[in-house]
C-alpha cells in the first residue's frame, strides 16, 4: 500500500456564488460554508494528497479548477437524471486513472441521485463515508472528515459472498457488501421504512445503526415479516457485512 494514498471528495454545488463576472475556478466560484471550510482545509496543505470534484446542477462532474461563470440552476430529479449517465461515465474515467484508498460524497439526495450506481465503480478496498442530512450535520462531518476525526469515518469488511449471490426465502440476488451498503444509504436519504425499529442487533451505516432486517428488506424486497432477524444476520454475514449486538 502506498504511504501517502490519495483521497476522493466529491460534492454537490453550491447555491451560494461569488457574483464576479469573469470566469473563476469551482471552488473559488462556490461560496457556501462547506467551501469555505474546504478552501481553509486546502490552505493549511494537508499531508494527505486530496483529489476534489464538485456535482454542478450546469455542468456534471467538474474538477475543483474547471473555470466556470456565475450561473443559476437548480437540481431537480429530471436534472439529476439527466446528469446521470454523463456524470457515472467522467467519475469511471477518474477511478480508473488513478488508486485512491478513500472516497468521501458530500450532497443532498438530489444531487446524491446523479450519482446512482456509482457503487459498481468502486473498488471493494476503498474505504467510503457518505456525508448527508441537513445542511449543519454535513458542514460538521465533512469538517471532522478533512480532518482525520475517526467519528465519521466507517470502514467496513467487505467481503463479497461466493459468486456474490445470497439467498433468502426463496429469493437470491447477487451483491456487494458495497452494493449492499449503498442501498441502504439511500434508503436511508429517502426515509424509506423504519430503520430504528432493532432490539438487539444492528448494523453500523455511516456511524448510524440500522435494524438488520429493514437492510435486507431493501436488498431482496421480500416484506419484514416474511423473514426473521436471525436470517438477516446470517445473509448480512454472507456479504461480509458486520452485525452487532446492542
Amino acid at each position: 500500500m502506498p504511504s501517502n494514498p490519495r483521497s476522493l471528495l466529491i460534492m454537490s454545488c453550491s447555491q451560494c456564488k461569488r457574483t464576479e463576472p469573469s470566469l473563476l475556478p469551482a471552488i473559488e466560484r462556490y461560496n457556501g460554508p462547506a467551501f469555505r471550510v474546504l478552501r481553509r482545509f486546502l490552505k493549511g496543505q494537508p499531508s494527505r494528497p486530496l483529489d476534489v470534484r464538485f456535482v454542478s446542477a450546469e455542468y456534471g462532474l467538474i474538477s475543483a479548477d474547471h473555470p466556470i461563470p456565475n450561473y443559476d440552476q437548480r437540481m431537480t430529479l429530471l436534472r439529476a437524471q439527466e446528469l446521470h449517465p454523463h456524470i457515472v461515465a467522467e467519475l469511471r474515467y477518474i477511478l480508473s486513472s488513478r488508486p485512491y484508498q478513500e472516497l468521501c460524497i458530500c450532497m443532498g439526495k438530489d444531487y446524491y441521485r446523479a450519482l446512482h450506481g456509482y457503487d459498481a465503480l468502486i473498488s471493494t478496498k476503498m474505504v467510503i463515508t457518505i456525508v448527508t442530512g441537513s445542511p449543519g450535520k454535513r458542514l460538521a462531518d465533512l469538517q471532522k472528515w478533512l480532518y482525520g476525526k475517526p467519528s465519521v469515518r466507517q470502514q467496513y469488511p467487505l467481503v463479497a459472498a461466493p459468486n456474490g449471490k445470497v439467498r433468502l426465502r426463496g429469493s437470491e440476488i447477487t451483491i456487494t457488501a458495497i452494493q449492499a451498503l449503498d442501498v441502504a444509504r439511500r434508503a436511508l436519504i429517502e426515509e424509506r421504512g423504519d430503520p430504528n425499529n432493532y432490539q438487539s442487533w444492528y448494523v453500523l451505516v455511516d456511524g448510524k445503526r440500522v435494524a438488520p432486517k429493514w437492510l435486507v428488506s431493501h436488498l431482496i424486497g421480500l416484506p419484514l415479516s416474511a423473514f426473521t432477524t436471525d436470517d438477516a444476520r446470517r445473509l448480512l454475514a454472507k456479504l461480509g457485512i458486520e452485525v452487532r449486538h446492542v
